[in-house]
């Protein structure tokens, strides 16, 4: 069995140790202490305005999401659910459903018989747009697949 040590057993080095260490502490203690006094990350509470017009008072009107722009949000906004990642670079194309619908008119759309070259042009430049809006909507899926993942851990 192993005997029980006391500090009176212990070697000298040991002991010279424990001080230099119990000065190292009385040197850091205070800024140990001052710790505290540094002011937190900058908190900013986002409100929504509280007052309203008599108007409004008086006919029960309360707007849910008040906004505070002077222009009106645009067609479709409000169909993302203020997702911050969505799966679709442009929204107001609609789902990848409507969107192969909107191809299919376009190769079904035929031109004026003068201008027939410009609307060829025309018809392949927006079949070629199409077509890269679908390969860059895969790969923002994918990299919203991938961020997320490294989100959950």
């Amino acid at each position: 069995m192993v005997e029980p040590k006391t500090v009176s057993n212990l070697p000298l080095d040991v002991s010279i140790r424990w001080a230099k260490d119990q000065e190292l502490l009385a040197e850091t203690k205070p800024i140990i202490q001052e710790a505290d006094t540094i002011s937190q990350h900058v908190k900013t509470e986002v409100n929504l305005p509280a007052s309203q017009s008599q108007v409004e008072i008086l006919l029960g009107i309360t707007r849910r999401n008040p906004t505070w722009a002077q222009f009106q949000m645009p067609q479709g906004y409000s169909g993302q659910r203020r997702r911050l990642f969505t799966s679709q670079l442009v929204t107001f194309l609609g789902s990848d459903e409507q969107q192969d619908t909107l191809i299919a008119r376009i190769e079904r759309a035929s031109g004026e018989e003068d201008d027939k070259d410009a609307w060829e042009n025309e018809k392949n430049m927006m079949l070629q747009l199409m077509t890269l809006m679908n390969a860059l909507n895969k790969d923002l899926i994918d990299i919203v697949s991938r961020c997320k993942q490294y989100q959950k851990g």
